[in-house]
């Protein structure tokens, strides 16, 4: 017992010099700032539940300062979290008339009393050809509502010069981001405890998830030092971009028979350095959802958080289950999900590029934040990687949700899937073409058969002559096809070109195969080096912009 005392005691003396040695260090490089932070750092790390004391009181602080900035008496713009899309589409002439009402309440430039975030109003002369400029090139949601776009293009346009990068100046944009995401989290399944914000694309929403779940293993896990991320290769190059910017190694696993991520191979890739696994709902290339609910077990199992990228089938999926097809739970159901980006510039007919990045709860969010406390110009916070945030996408994102309803949304998803389905049907009796797997939604792949002795792609250098413009993929070598409204007028057409190119090819000869996209995907499939195809992809990127 005498030795284990004194061994305590000389342990004792000897964490305290080291303390007191981190601290003069501190002082001596930083000063008593440094000194200070050293401290609390120590007391952070050594003393139990005093994290937890300092977020309750930072909680506290938080809400004083944002009852500064918006005063509860004089807000009208927070929201609870049962705000849902409403059953039935609002009319655009009466919700244009809450827009200009809730802009009124907002600062204005043109009055000269506000110093900053905008730099253009309506008053100065070029706005209007600015205007025009855009109509011109305006890109249609892709919904074939014609009515519907320019009720977007007037909501856009009432907001065009405000600024979502301070929502204390504009809360118009801060209510209209709000009830946006509680909308888009009500549609997802998603708890009171719930959060998410408005991002400026899916690309953006993946960079943001992937920014989180490292920030959050840096604080939780500091002792990895190489940080990885499980997907399915069939997962959106998105996350290989984030993983490059954050410096995360990404870990692919393969698919299985169905285009879906092999569990088997899931519970193999995780290591001590994993922090995130990511699925699909659905993945773009073949339309699979992955297993989620299998996917959330190994999750919860191995106390990892599961991000579920839904950027291409968030808005559709829902509907598509309302119209009673079957369809996996992959949402917040999952209770393994803690977050999910989905795309409204997609199947949610809104305006380009808004998406939504949403986690289960604030504490995983705060994460995602970037604050930065010693600026001269003032304190800086941004939930997201753009700083100014363009106020006409805010609130077209709000007034497409608003406008459209539920009835809005069901209706496009039943004449989606009803030309998905046509599509399906009459390629499916094409002897020489199957589909890569079976579609969940409103998206497919589709593949020559082994026994054919047809390449896809020579199939669709014949189609593109034509004037059909078909996404090639590779690996396997496949099309891939997204469903939209006016598809369904060009099915039969579509089927009728896949015959008549097959039987182009079956009686023109070899002189005619290989050329054309087929003859470069095919170089790029036989490289021994794929190091050499990313140096040429970037290359050929590089040269576009001249």
């Amino acid at each position: 017992m005498m030795v284990l005392s004194t061994l305590l005691v000389w342990l004792e003396h000897f964490l305290a010099t080291v303390a007191l040695l981190s601290v003069a260090r501190a002082f001596y490089k930083h000063g008593p700032k440094g000194a200070l932070r050293s401290i609390i750092h120590g007391l952070r790390a050594g003393i139990p539940g005093l994290n937890a004391l300092i977020e309750v009181a930072l909680q506290r602080e938080a809400g004083g300062a944002l009852e500064k900035l918006v005063p509860t008496d004089e807000d009208d713009t927070r929201v609870g979290p049962d705000i849902a899309i409403p059953k039935e589409g609002v009319p655009a002439k009466a919700l244009l008339e809450q827009m200009r009402e809730l802009k009124g309440k907002d600062v204005s430039a043109d009055d000269g009393k506000l110093f900053a975030f905008v730099y253009t109003t309506d008053k100065q002369e070029h706005i209007k050809m600015m205007r025009e400029a855009m109509e011109l090139f305006d890109n249609p949601s892709m919904n074939g509502d014609k009515a519907l776009d320019a009720f977007l293009g007037e909501a856009y346009s009432i907001f065009a010069h405000e600024n979502g990068l301070n929502p204390a100046a504009f809360p118009s944009l801060r209510k209209f981001e709000t009830e946006a995401v509680h909308m888009v989290l009500n549609m997802l399944h998603g708890t009171p405890a719930c959060v998410g914000n408005m991002t400026s694309g899916g690309t953006e929403s993946i960079i943001m998830a992937m920014k989180t779940y490292r920030d959050m293993a840096r604080a939780k896990r500091p002792n990895i030092r190489f940080p990885e991320v499980i997907a399915p290769i069939t997962v959106h190059p998105a996350f290989e971009k984030a993983a490059a910017y954050f410096d995360i190694k990404m870990v692919h696993i393969p698919v299985d028979e169905n285009s879906q991520g092999d569990m088997v191979a899931l519970k193999k890739a995780i290591t001590n350095s994993t922090i995130l696994i990511v699925m699909s709902a659905p993945q773009y290339p073949h339309g699979a959802v992955d297993p989620i609910e299998a996917a959330g077990e190994i999750a919860i199992a191995n106390s990892l958080p599961l991000h579920v990228d839904a950027c291409f089938g968030g808005f559709m999926l829902p509907w598509v289950e309302k119209l009673g097809y079957p369809v996996p739970k992959w949402d917040f159901r999952v209770p393994g999900v803690t977050s999910i980006s989905a795309d409204v510039h997609k199947y949610g007919w809104g305006t380009k590029g808004c998406s939504f990045v949403l986690f289960r709860n604030k504490s995983m969010r705060k994460y995602m934040v970037y604050a930065y406390s010693q600026w001269p110009g003032g304190l800086f916070a941004s939930p997201g990687m753009s700083g100014t945030r363009p106020g006409g996408i805010i609130a077209a994102t709000w007034a497409s949700l608003m406008a459209l309803g539920e009835d809005g949304y069901l209706k496009f998803a039943r004449v989606v899937m009803e030309a998905t389905n046509k599509m399906v049907d009459g390629i499916s009796e094409i002897a020489e073409l199957e589909l890569v797997c079976k579609p969940v939604m409103s998206c497919f792949a589709v593949k020559t058969k082994k026994d054919s002795g047809l390449s896809i792609l020579d199939i669709a250098d014949v189609m593109q002559r034509e004037g059909w413009h078909l996404e090639r993929q590779q690996h396997p070598a496949c099309l891939h096809f997204s469903i939209m409204p006016h598809h369904l007028e060009s099915a039969d057409r579509l089927v009728q070109a896949f015959k008549d190119a097959i039987k182009e090819i079956q009686t023109s000869g070899p002189m005619k195969r290989g050329e054309g996209v087929a003859a470069m995907y095919g170089m790029v499939a036989t490289m021994p080096d794929q190091s050499l195809v990313t140096d040429f992809l970037a290359t050929l990127m590089n040269d576009i912009y001249v």
